[in-house]
């Protein structure tokens, strides 16, 4: 199963965000108590 593409919690920081592709992470984390931007990073 697939997981869908977007902003998640990290599981390597769970107090930051990353994005997910569909078949990894890419970009910045970001602080999880920010507002993500819409799409990728």
């Amino acid at each position: 199963m697939s997981v869908a593409p977007g902003w998640y919690v990290d599981p390597a920081d769970p107090a930051t965000r990353r994005y997910w592709d569909g078949e990894g992470w890419i970009g910045a984390p970001i602080p999880v108590d920010a507002t993500p931007p819409e799409g990728p990073p």
